[in-house]
């Protein structure tokens, strides 16, 4: 396309500006998430030779940060679904220009998810067997069908929210028409009659997502739940949890979509889609608070010898600064400063700053009482080793200030992005601290395991989300991110 056809669609067509302008910026980022991909790719290599020996997995962890990121993105992808629900079947209008990100955001997050299944599978070229072998007693074959279908339902909410407007780019952008025929299928009509139906069909899918949703995380959390054998995993209540963290996260995950396509990709998102879409995870929130709690203290009022050592290694062994980051930077941050920043700030800092301090006495020994002692028998600063209190004050000490100082700006919208984000972190902390401490633990006669992350297994897991960046910078100069104004 030359330069004055590019001129011409800045004029009339602004909201194309996304598809067909690039810079120099925008090139180094591509180029660097292929060079992680390309790593990855080797290190994939590597691990197909030797097995999954080169991971630090073992026994009785089995399990280690490739199902923690298929857990995690499992339930980032509700947020696509959420969205889209409010959007076509509670027909919240402010919602629809938006819904074609969240929706792809749905679809590379279950892409990735499948990734890691495949990056733990220690023989990947059997991956069929989970069909014709499947055993349908077990979570796994009930959790392979729902991803299936769940990912059904996103692609085709994408195709039909889209349809039009390829149609329509079709015309606009003559040197793409193929390829835009081909991600219509050929189905080119854009007269009412069938922009209505499309609406109606959107409508039903939408509808039939959210069961599936309820579905798709209640069976993930199954394969965990139902294993009685593992401490910290057995619990009714892990569904229920896995359903609203999962809600909370993609939410989140839909806001960090939406500032980023603006900020960096130049997409035309309002501002006021992401102060509503803030305004609601602000509610949900202290929702994921309340059953974190009301899990941990059913853990402790029980005093199960087996599931008290679980919540010990997670709130006070290595896994702390994972359980206190979730905590404090990954709900109780984000609560305050998208609810009322300016007044709100002095208790997002007083309460971790008072944490900090009893940390510090601790360590150094000082004559200063501790009220969290006698209201908590596992209260900070009593059980924790001395690297862990190292590093809760580091993050305390680094992080907060930063955010103290940017108050006024964290009312923006980038702002809340930044607040979104933060929840994202924190839900992924939380999925590790489900997920691998109570692997340490266990009621069977096996000694204590132990689990450290091997170079490989880090570079995978990067080159995975470099995967999931690269489809999404790329499929923004190929589809629309938002609904093309109507002329």
């Amino acid at each position: 396309m030359n330069r004055a056809d590019v001129m011409r669609l800045e004029r009339e067509h602004p909201d194309l500006l996304p598809l067909i302008r690039t810079g120099g910026l925008y090139y180094l980022i591509l180029a660097g998430l292929l060079a992680v991909v390309g790593y990855g790719l080797y290190a994939y290599g590597q691990q197909w030779r030797e097995g999954l020996e080169v991971t630090g997995m073992n026994t009785p962890v089995y399990w280690g940060l490739y199902i923690v990121n298929f857990v995690y993105f499992v339930g980032l992808s509700a947020g696509g679904i959420l969205v889209a629900a409010l959007a076509h079947a509670a027909g919240v209008e402010k919602f629809k220009p938006i819904g074609r990100i969240a929706e792809l955001g749905a679809i590379s997050c279950l892409i990735l998810a499948a990734i890691f299944i495949m990056l733990d599978l220690g023989r990947p070229e059997r991956w069929f067997h989970l069909i014709f072998y499947a055993r349908f007693a077990s979570p796994l074959a009930w959790d392979f069908v729902i991803v299936g279908v769940y990912l059904a339902i996103a692609m085709a909410l994408g195709y039909f929210s889209t349809r039009a407007d390829l149609v329509r780019c079709m015309a606009l952008l003559p040197s793409r028409r193929g390829l835009y025929r081909f991600l219509t299928l050929g189905y080119t009509d854009t007269s009412p009659a069938a922009v209505e139906r499309d609406r109606r069909v959107l409508r039903a899918l939408a509808i039939a997502s959210i069961p599936a949703a309820v579905m798709l995380h209640s069976v993930t959390a199954w394969i965990l739940g139902l294993l009685k054998a593992r401490p910290g995993w057995h619990s009714a209540l892990l569904a229920p949890l896995f359903i609203v963290s999962a809600s909370v996260s993609g939410l989140a995950m839909v806001i960090v979509a939406l500032v980023v396509s603006r900020r960096f990709l130049g997409v035309r998102v309002k501002d006021e889609a992401i102060q509503d879409l803030g305004r609601i995870l602000v509610f949900t929130i202290p929702v994921l608070g309340y059953f974190l709690f009301a899990e941990l203290l059913t853990v402790v009022y029980a005093g199960e010898q087996a599931s008290m050592a679980v919540f010990q290694e997670m709130m006070f062994g290595k896994y702390a600064p994972v359980f206190w980051f979730n905590v404090l930077l990954g709900l109780l941050l984000p609560l305050l400063l998208l609810w009322r920043p300016r007044r709100w700030v002095a208790v997002a800092f007083s309460i971790p700053l008072f944490i900090a301090a009893s940390l510090v006495a601790q360590q150094f020994r000082l004559a200063i009482p501790n009220p969290l002692v006698g209201i908590f028998p596992y209260a900070l600063g009593v059980f924790l080793p001395s690297w862990v209190e190292y590093t809760l004050i580091a993050l305390l000490a680094v992080v907060l200030p930063f955010l103290l100082l940017t108050t006024s700006w964290l009312r923006t919208t980038d702002g809340i992005g930044i607040a979104a984000a933060l929840v994202v972190l924190g839900v992924l902390a939380e999925r590790t601290n489900i997920v691998l401490p109570p692997l340490l633990k266990t009621w069977l006669p096996y000694p204590q395991g132990s689990y450290v992350p091997t170079s490989t297994e880090v570079v995978l897991v990067l080159a995975t989300y470099a995967v999931g960046a690269l489809a999404f910078i790329v499929l923004a100069k190929v589809f629309p991110l938002v609904e093309l104004e109507r002329e």
